[in-house]
């Protein structure tokens, strides 16, 4: 039999923290006959990832899957994008995971006062036992992790070995909220116990029990633990049940539907992808890494040329900037490049005289006003000027009593000004000698330690505590002193808990756009935007050159970093993370499984030699970067040109060019390749099923026996995506394909990679 675990995370979201995230086992609903179709991958190796996917069936005769209908047992939560995950169990006969221990006891808990604890002195089976230490106290317990892969309505027991010292407590079996087994009768050796029981779920616990109240300090030896379907104990099974990840991703909708008076609901899951498909364009990278740190107020001043006002992006009830002027004359301009700390956008003020010009005014709101009573302050802004003895920005509060007000002095230098009575300001310099040199500058105040941060470098300073602050102007205060420069990303927070590093790390961000980062800290760095996590695998990752504008999907992003790196993007399918492999993943591998060509399904084998592949000229560039032309000359001769434009976020033109020889030495004149393996897993045997689902996205396997008419007698793989069916005592996998010496490189000394002419790839 086939055994599934079916999840929803019924109340979360694909965010929430995983140690957070409730899971209902919704098994026994799913409609096995229906059978389950999962996606995953891609169809080829030059090809694109797509979204994975799922399919199944559920029984909804009592309306529990029905959106809305306040008498499911998980209303309100029968949500669009609620979490959801597949697994499948493998077994020859023990349902119990890590049966002997051999793996730990953390999976154990505890309820009361016993204590868990691997222990090699008394073991029935393998190196190692659960040594249990009971308190002082009535109704103790250790209970297992749940058990998946029950069929409601079979008989199972539970049966375990126990070495229990004589004088020390007996102790039992039980299912948790169920039947209890007899205690054990003899001590100072190991002897067997069991419990059996009528499953009415898919899913159950057991658990080891002192009788009675035992003396603090008694102690039980657990080993062999047995969860088999039988009304007694049979020959213990040291094999276990092991859980194989196939889906994790949101449930898409919720149907209701019907065959005849028979309701269902037939749902259809997308894996990570989707979130990070579907979510808005992101902004400059530096706007996201402002708002991961949630401002109450922030003003890119990126707004485009035409603007007349700038808004606030923290998502709070901060109002606009909008354009004040005083006295008569000049200009106020909004540019959407070449202005600001990363080229692109800033306000732009330049004010006929100190006191004839523009400024940007806004009403903050009561969050703000709110928060600033509550919490210290943290300001952050960018700026550049020529001109000194002006006003960046100032902050008062709606009686005007607490004031300040950051300003260049004659000097140059950054000065804060406050007021805590209403009175005048008293200022304090700070910092470099004269910040009026034309360059972008980042400054962060932080009241709570009263320091300022100029381009990364803290300096201490004296200012008065700010209280109730409401009115925030950009340019000037009390219209005078006219900026005159530009002013770009004016961020205000007031957390419980100020995350300073980060906003004094904006600096770099700013400056650098983390240019040269690994492919694996760009990745995690994009996907937390969103909210996402990534997982890296493989080896060593290439920097990555700049993406500071952004401007498209998380995906968009994510898959540029992947191209670049010459590795495989695809969702996690044993959580919510995204998993980034660096292309030396496939570098001369090992295969993880090996089949002979009969175990196939040997009607949807083939072996292609076409030229769906077949590249062998490359136009390749970067942003900024120069364009240049790779080609194959007798590749060209003899097929005609297959052309390819490759745009790469490398560091350098040299890697450019290297990625763009390496996919031409590879698809100049492609060689016969199978592209597909379909296998019918359930029937192989537990090993091999095992080894099966083990298979993933660059997983290897070899096939071997091929017929006669085959170029080769076998051939190894690369699995670049598969499709899966599901159903009763059936798990048809079909794996789409690549051939996998395509990736082979040399070897120094080598018997197998360093053949010459053959095996003597450089790779890069």
């Amino acid at each position: 039999m086939v055994r599934i675990v079916a999840e929803v995370g019924f109340g979360s979201t694909v965010t929430t923290p995983a140690a957070s995230i409730t899971w209902t086992d919704i098994t026994q609903y799913v409609d096995l006959r229906a059978g389950i179709a999962i996606s995953r991958g891609r169809q080829d190796e030059q090809a694109e990832v797509q979204a994975g996917t799922m399919t199944l069936a559920l029984d909804n005769s009592d309306g529990r899957f029905t959106p809305g209908r306040a008498s499911s047992p998980y209303y309100p939560n029968v949500r669009k994008n609620v979490p959801i995950r597949l697994r499948v169990i493998t077994t020859a006969k023990n349902l119990m995971p890590n049966p002997g221990f051999e793996s730990g006891v953390s999976a154990w808990t505890s309820s009361g006062t016993p204590t868990r604890a691997a222990s090699a002195t008394h073991v029935h089976d393998g190196t190692q036992a659960m040594l249990i230490t009971w308190g002082a106290a009535a109704s103790q317990t250790v209970t297992s992790p749940v058990i998946h892969g029950l069929q409601v309505g079979q008989r199972y027991t539970y049966s375990t070995y126990v070495w229990v010292p004589a004088g020390h407590a007996t102790v039992q079996l039980s299912v948790a909220g169920g039947n209890i087994g007899s205690a054990n009768t003899l001590f100072d050796q190991f002897q067997r116990i069991s419990v059996s029981w009528t499953a009415t779920a898919t899913s159950a616990q057991v658990r080891v029990r002192a009788v009675g109240t035992p003396a603090a300090g008694n102690q039980t030896w657990v080993d062999a633990g047995q969860i088999e379907e039988a009304a007694a104990a049979t020959a213990y099974d040291s094999d276990g049940a092991q859980e194989h990840a196939r889906f994790w991703g949101m449930v898409n909708a919720w149907p209701v539907q019907w065959t005849g008076l028979q309701a269902k609901a037939s749902i259809t899951c997308t894996d990570m992808f989707k979130r990070l498909a579907r979510a808005p364009e992101l902004r400059t990278m530096l706007a996201e890494e402002v708002l991961l740190d949630e401002p109450l107020a922030y003003y890119p001043l990126t707004e485009p040329s035409d603007a007349t006002s700038a808004g606030d992006l923290s998502g709070t009830t901060a109002g606009p900037l909008t354009i004040s002027a005083v006295g008569s004359g000049g200009e106020i301009a909004f540019s959407g490049e070449d202005a600001g700390p990363d080229g692109l956008g800033a306000v732009t003020l330049t004010p006929a005289t100190i006191s004839n010009g523009y400024f940007l005014a806004s009403d903050l709101g009561q969050d703000y006003e709110t928060r600033s009573r509550l919490a210290y302050v943290f300001h952050e802004f960018w700026f550049s000027t020529t001109t000194t003895g002006r006003v960046i920005l100032g902050l008062t509060s709606d009686d005007n009593r607490y004031q300040i007000v950051y300003s260049l002095s004659a000097g140059g230098q950054l000065t804060v000004e406050t007021t805590a009575n209403g009175g005048a300001l008293v200022g304090y310099s700070a910092g470099p000698a004269s910040l009026a040199d034309g360059q972008p500058h980042h400054v962060v105040y932080d009241e709570l330690s009263q320091r300022v941060w100029i381009d990364g470098v803290s300096y201490v300073i004296t200012a008065d505590l700010m209280v109730g602050l409401r009115y925030l102007t950009v340019g000037a205060f009390t219209n005078s002193r006219l900026w005159s420069g530009t002013v770009s990303h004016v961020a205000l927070y007031a957390p419980d808990t100020p995350a300073l590093s980060s906003y004094v790390g904006h600096y770099t961000t700013g400056t650098t756009g983390h240019v040269g980062e690994t492919g694996s800290a760009r990745a995690a760095r994009l996907a937390g935007y969103v909210g996402a996590t990534v997982t890296a695998s493989g080896g060593t990752f290439d920097g990555i050159g700049s993406q500071a504008a952004l401007g498209s999907s998380p995906l968009a992003h994510l898959q540029e970093v992947e191209r670049t790196e010459g590795g495989v993007l695809i969702a996690a399918r044993d959580s919510s993370s995204i998993v980034l492999q660096s292309r030396d993943i496939r570098y001369n591998p090992t295969a993880a499984v090996s089949l002979a060509y009969p175990d196939l399904d040997t009607d949807a084998v083939e072996v292609s030699d076409d030229d769906q592949r077949l590249v062998n000229t490359v136009v390749a560039s970067r942003p900024g970067g120069a364009t240049q032309l790779v080609k194959d000359d007798d590749s060209r001769a003899a097929y005609g040109p297959y052309e390819q434009a490759l745009t790469l976020h490398k560091t350098s033109d040299a890697q450019v060019v290297a990625a763009a020889q390496w996919l031409v030495q590879r698809y100049a004149d492609p060689p016969p390749e199978m592209r597909q393996m379909p296998v019918e897993a359930y029937s192989l045997g537990t090993t091999a099923y095992r080894q099966l689902l083990g298979l993933d996205v660059s997983s290897v396997a070899t096939v071997t026996d091929l017929p006669a008419e085959a170029p080769t007698s076998s051939a190894t793989v690369t699995v670049e995506g598969y499709t899966e069916s599901i159903r009763q005592n059936q798990h048809h996998l079909n794996c789409h394909v690549s051939r996998t010496d395509t990736a082979t490189v040399w070897v120094l000394d080598s018997a197998t990679y360093s053949v010459l002419d053959q095996t003597t790839r450089l790779a890069y």
